[in-house]
């Protein structure tokens, strides 16, 4: 078992543009929950998954997610959202799927 401490990434000014950018394109400017494919604008910031203090600013925990998503996702009854967010990006990045911290920590 790796006990090393895992600096988490958290960018800022032009280096996150670009992130939100790569994401966009990535996930075709589209909501990722399947069957909503809502147009998402560059300007609006992709979602965190695990959101919270978990969060990282790298393409595999992140996702693009509409307005209505990224509300769900965010309140008490956002699991299904949540599971979605996962689904897709442990499909993108199968490694992934290691790296989550479990939920609740």
């Amino acid at each position: 078992m790796d006990l090393t401490k895992h600096k988490r990434v958290r960018l800022k000014g032009k280096a996150v543009a670009k992130l939100n950018r790569e994401i966009h394109e990535r996930d075709s400017y589209t909501c990722i929950v399947p069957g909503c494919n809502r147009f998402v604008i560059i300007g609006e910031k992709w979602h965190h998954e695990p959101c919270g203090k978990n969060k990282e600013d790298v393409p595999e925990k992140g996702c693009l997610l509409c307005l209505d998503h990224h509300i769900q996702r965010e309140s008490k009854n956002g699991e299904t959202i949540r599971q979605a967010c996962e689904d897709y990006l442990n499909g993108l990045y199968p490694e992934r799927s290691n790296q989550i911290a479990p939920r609740g920590s």
